[in-house]
């Protein structure tokens, strides 16, 4: 089987083109391990890759220079535009020449790719990520025309794809509340199989235990008046909130570390942060580290006293990365993962806002090394217990894949995990 990926640049484009860099995979697991399954079940993938600029490949042994298409941005016209443009006239040719099984577009952008599949009679669908913003702002929107008008002009593509014609739109099932968004519009029939899923996490069979060592070597030995974040920056992530828990702690005498972990996508929020470090008089005790491998994001949360999930919605893989790592996880009470969390059997939990008391259940877990011993021997078993591993999700992702190129009824598929 043929398969067409439409994509631009991301982490996940990133580790393909690195030789199927696996380990050096930073960002969108959704995105690789369906990619890299389908590769080792024997199958040709192309990819169909925007980019401001022509990247370079190191072949591995499933993916070759021939599998590579590139649309490099000219800069001529408004970016929107051009782009709209360029990728129609693409896809029209590589259909054209080339015979696929099935186009799989990775994220909304590849819309215009989708529609020439249709035309053709491929089969196709859509990955939908990071839905989040957009349900946020049409609940703000009081009459369904000014959230049809918001919808259209400031989600152009991914209001689009909820009323065109392909074979299904999986989302992740990860507090971006993907299926929310139809409810938002109106939308009762879809054109569409839909699937809302949640991710799937390497969980290490025996818990990985803290790295020993100077704690001046953190990340890479136990620090105990660490903290960690794991997120991109951004303003549904909340760090502003993780600041403020480190602020309460100096206010209590205990100077701890925060380290941020991830890309900062939200000046807005970065900014939230650091107003709420000077508020604090902590500046120098924040730490925005930027982007950092898969292994390295799990050494910063197992090495840290604790590892913090103050997000808008913590229903994210890196709650479930985080725990698989048997870390010391304190998330909030905003009830997006309370089927998995227990307050002081796999985790800590806090009231939303309430900072004092964050910093209080830390002070305590801090004091007792047994009850972190302990905690942190749950959440692994939780995880081990409960979450998905990435072949059995990512391998169903590609059985839906070849069910759809197939021609068969998805109807087998459940509908929500």
């Amino acid at each position: 089987m043929r398969i067409l990926y439409v994509a631009g640049e991301n982490p996940a484009v990133e580790a393909i083109l690195n030789g199927m860099d696996t380990e050096g995979l930073s960002g969108l697991p959704a995105f690789y391990h369906p990619f890299r399954i389908l590769l080792e079940r024997g199958h040709e993938i192309d990819l169909l890759l925007y980019t401001r600029e022509k990247k370079t490949l190191r072949e591995s042994r499933y993916f070759h220079k021939r599998n590579l298409i590139q649309v490099c941005a000219r800069g001529r016209l408004p970016l929107s535009l051009e782009y709209l443009l360029q990728m129609s006239s693409a896809a029209k040719k590589l259909l054209s020449r080339r015979h696929y099984d099935f186009v799989y577009g990775m994220s909304e952008g590849a819309h215009p790719v989708l529609i020439q599949a249709v035309k053709r009679g491929i089969p196709c669908g859509l990955r939908q990520f990071g839905t989040q913003e957009m349900a946020d702002v049409l609940e703000g929107k009081k009459t369904m025309a000014a959230r049809y008008l918001t919808a259209f002009r400031d989600y152009t593509y991914i209001t689009l794809s909820m009323f065109s014609r392909k074979n299904f739109i999986l989302a992740t099932n990860d507090g971006s509340r993907a299926d929310r968004i139809y409810d938002l519009l109106g939308v009762r029939e879809k054109k569409f199989d839909f699937f809302f899923w949640r991710s799937g996490v390497e969980i290490p069979a025996v818990r990985p235990l803290p790295d020993l060592g100077d704690p001046a070597a953190y990340p890479a030995a136990f620090d105990p008046m660490a903290l960690s974040m794991v997120n991109r920056v951004a303003e549904v992530k909340r760090q502003d909130r993780a600041v403020r828990i480190l602020g309460e702690l100096h206010r209590r005498g205990f100077p701890f570390h925060l380290y941020l972990v991830g890309t900062i996508d939200s000046r807005k929020m970065y900014q939230a942060a650091m107003e709420a470090a000077d508020e604090y008089g902590i500046r120098d005790y924040v730490h925005f580290e930027g982007e950092k491998s898969q292994k390295e994001c799990r050494m910063y949360a197992r090495n840290s006293l604790a590892t913090l999930l103050p997000c808008q919605w913590n229903r994210v893989n890196v709650f479930y990365e985080v725990m698989g790592e048997g870390a010391l996880v304190l998330t909030n009470d905003n009830h997006s993962i309370d089927e998995f969390i227990e307050d002081g059997v796999n985790c800590l939990v806090y009231e939303e806002d309430n900072f004092g008391q964050a910093a209080e259940k830390l002070i305590a877990a801090s004091q007792d090394h047994l009850l972190t011993e302990r905690i942190r021997c749950d959440a692994h078993r939780t995880a081990a217990a409960r979450f998905m591993s990435i072949e059995k999700r990512f391998g169903l992702e590609a059985d839906l894949v070849e069910a759809s190129a197939g021609g068969r009824d998805l109807s087998g598929f459940p509908p929500v995990l």
